[in-house]
């Protein structure tokens, strides 16, 4: 654990898993896309094979993707129309 003094503050930062750094990582390569719904669009990152998360993504129908939502991280299969990238 490192301490870290900001601003005559002292916080304590712990030092990430491995598991959390290899999510961390495929979540920053993942393809940034936005999922457009009725009440307009949400940033999301279209999930691959061999990423957290994307558990069966090679058994989806034709014309489904898995994302993951930026906001709140809820993972949704989804149709690929409904996807555009950013």
């Amino acid at each position: 654990m490192y301490r870290i003094k900001v601003a005559h503050r002292l916080f304590a930062v712990q030092a990430k898993s491995d598991e959390q750094l290899a999510s961390d990582k495929a979540w920053m390569v993942a393809e940034r896309v936005w999922l457009v719904h009725r009440g307009g669009f949400a940033a999301a990152r279209v999930l691959r094979a061999g990423m957290p998360g994307a558990d069966d993504v090679d058994n989806l129908p034709e014309g489904k993707c898995r994302v993951k939502l930026e906001h709140g991280g809820e993972t949704l299969d989804v149709d690929e129309e409904d996807v555009e990238k950013v």
